[in-house]
């Protein structure tokens, strides 16, 4: 099953794209193994079963004074 969740290189390229980074070429396989293996933790997480939890912290917005 592990096979199946593997980044592939094509994915890897994807993010490298979005991040707007550049990795050599000869770097690659090196760098697709080592985000593999820290992304397998969260490919083990269940979501749903994460309570959401609002935020400490809540801005509003207060009556703007004008000065005329």
């Amino acid at each position: 099953m592990r096979e199946a969740q593997e980044l592939t290189m094509e994915a890897l390229h994807a993010r490298m794209r979005a991040a707007g980074v550049t990795i050599a070429e000869h770097r690659l396989a090196m760098v697709r193994r080592l985000l593999d293996d820290a992304l397998a933790p969260l490919r083990t997480l269940d979501t749903r079963t994460i309570k959401a939890v609002e935020p400490a912290v809540r801005f509003t917005p207060e009556q703007e004074t004008r000065h005329e």
